[in-house]
């Protein structure tokens, strides 16, 4: 027989993987042979074992497989060949290894010698001992590297009912909080085995004793019923009486901290028993077939996680083509930028900038309640709105009027938005400012930096009919208005300690916003903007800020 291995790296590091039932290759953590190569895919090539041959294919990556130099998609696998995955090449390497004598597995297989080196004779006692072992070994060793759960079922009953010549038996899952024997989680069907025959069935095709079922369940220990007739409580049990069952094992399917189902065996035909080492090996075979399918679960919500990562990534992408990132160059009386920096990937705070007409700009600045997506699709339509509105009314508080209504009939799930809105008048300084529960405005100058606008309304979204008015004041060449979050002002520093007790940290606050501000007047914008976002990081530093970080900024030159 033949062993394959797959050989990565040379010299001290050197690695040496075996090839057991099947291997995977890629850019992932989750992988057999996790690669650090930007060409891999995070599930990248499989190497597989069937019908002795050890056989490769390419998991439909972007970049493709080499085999010796020659792009594939499938194969078989000889000694020598050379896999390569972008930069990186792995070797496959397969050695002969002597057949054990009667088709025993050599990993078990040994020699017994006495004290001048003579052959031992093997007692019955030592041959079943090690017939348990090694169907022990047989069995866990193929249910290993299964991560399917639903074949991983079949596997174990497939491969343990074979080993102790059961005529039939069944996988049964367990609701922890109500001991309900339920079917497989993937399939929502009971997985079964009878005489050799593998099947799946709804609830009722599935034949067990509640009675020994709910005991396993209980107690959490393995139970073997050698003869049914005579056997105290369980043999006046209904299920029993009605099935004609003669032998019962049941063990539990036990993970790390739970027991999640069952491995129910039996049997109606006369004389036949289960003995005490079917026991062993059932129970040995359900206490690894429970992390197994722990571990497949896992393996299935590390899968989904980076599904879902994907996903959030590209929602990030489509909300960032929402905001302004081409900001105008070409009129010397005014500059204006933006910028967020989303706590999770995709954030609720969005900023926007428009220009009515050739002597007006305006500024927008929001955050939508709570995170994730919901909060970036309602920021989305918000945008999208606001664009509209601006196109019909001049007053800024009769555009929020107008969010107000579209946010509080589409709303479902009770989000609302704190949202401020300025106009600047290109030619005289005046601005036009209407706030709807957000933070007041920055005016940064010469002279110092001061708060403007408060709220005139609650934050959009709220109240069916609320209403808003418009502030104004007056920029003189050199001022700059500053919007942004509450992310940016509640950004909070790490907690100390004084004495025995714990001092909560403080918020960067208003204060802090004015005085890096200032500091940044006579620059542009951008510059101010990044100033601000460097001092916020070092006051939260180590830890990242905890809500988005949101800013723009328009400077009034004259």
């Amino acid at each position: 027989m033949e062993r394959g291995f797959v050989v990565i790296g040379e010299g001290e590091d050197r690695k040496r993987i075996p090839v057991i039932s099947s291997l995977l290759i890629g850019r992932s953590v989750d992988c057999d042979i996790s690669i650090d190569d930007a060409a891999a895919s995070r599930h990248h090539v499989e190497i597989f074992v069937k019908e002795g041959k050890f056989c490769w294919r390419d998991l439909g990556s972007t970049n493709g497989t080499l085999i010796n130099g020659n792009l594939m998609t499938e194969g078989v696998l000889q000694d020598g060949d050379r896999i390569q995955i972008g930069e990186t090449c792995l070797r496959f390497e397969a050695e002969s290894v002597p057949e054990a004598p009667d088709g025993e597995d050599s990993t078990l297989f040994a020699t017994l010698l006495d004290g001048q080196g003579k052959v031992l004779a093997r007692s019955p006692e030592d041959a079943k001992s090690e017939q348990l072992l090694r169907a022990v070994y047989t069995i866990m060793n193929q249910i290993a590297s299964n991560y399917d759960p639903c074949s991983l079922v079949d596997q174990v009953l497939e491969t343990s009912m074979k080993a102790i010549a059961a005529q039939r038996a069944a996988v049964l899952f367990a609701d922890p909080s109500t001991d309900e024997l339920l079917p497989c989680p993937v399939c929502h069907s009971f997985h079964i085995i009878q005489d050799g025959r593998l099947r799946k069935v709804d609830r009722g095709g599935v034949r067990v004793s509640s009675t020994v079922a709910h005991r396993v369940l209980a107690m959490g220990e393995s139970v073997l019923y050698q003869d049914t007739q005579s056997a105290g409580d369980i043999s006046s049990a209904q299920s029993v009486v009605s099935m004609h069952v003669r032998s019962i094992m049941c063990v539990p399917l036990r993970a790390k901290q739970k027991i999640l189902g069952l491995l129910y065996v039996d049997t109606d035909k006369p004389g036949h028993s289960y003995t005490r080492q079917d026991m062993l090996l059932t129970t040995a075979v359900g206490n690894s077939a429970g992390l197994a399918l722990e571990n497949a679960r896992m393996h299935l919500q590390v899968i989904e996680k980076e599904r879902t990562d994907q996903e959030i990534q590209h929602a990030w992408s489509i909300q960032e083509g929402f905001l302004v990132h081409e900001w105008p160059q070409d009129d010397s009386r005014y500059r204006v930028y933006g910028e967020t920096k989303p706590a999770k990937v995709v954030g609720g705070d969005f900023y926007d900038f428009v220009q009515p007409d050739k002597d007006r700009v305006g500024v927008l600045i929001g955050d939508v309640s709570g995170k994730g997506v919901p909060a970036a699709l309602t920021m989305a339509q918000l945008l999208a709105t606001f664009r509209l509105c601006v196109l019909r009314e001049t007053s800024p508080a009769a555009v929020l009027s107008l969010l107000n209504t579209s946010l509080y009939k589409r709303s479902r799930f009770g989000m609302f938005c704190t949202v401020c809105f300025a106009v600047l008048d290109l030619k005289t300084g005046a601005v036009v400012c209407a706030n709807a529960g957000h933070h007041p405005p920055l005016r940064v100058g010469k002279g110092g930096a001061e708060l403007l606008a408060e709220a005139s309304g609650p934050p959009i979204g709220v109240l069916p009919d609320a209403s808003w008015t418009d502030s104004q004041l007056t920029l003189t060449p050199g001022d700059t208005l500053l919007l942004y979050t509450d992310g940016v002002v509640e950004a909070r520093g790490m907690h100390t300690r004084r004495g025995t007790s714990s001092v909560a940290a403080d918020e960067f606050g208003v204060r802090n916003l004015s005085r890096v501000a200032q500091i940044f007047w006579k620059e542009s914008p951008k510059e101010m903007i990044s100033g601000v976002n460097q001092s916020v990081r070092e006051f939260t530093a180590p830890a990242l800020p905890h809500d988005d970080c949101t800013m723009i900024a328009v400077r009034y030159d004259g």
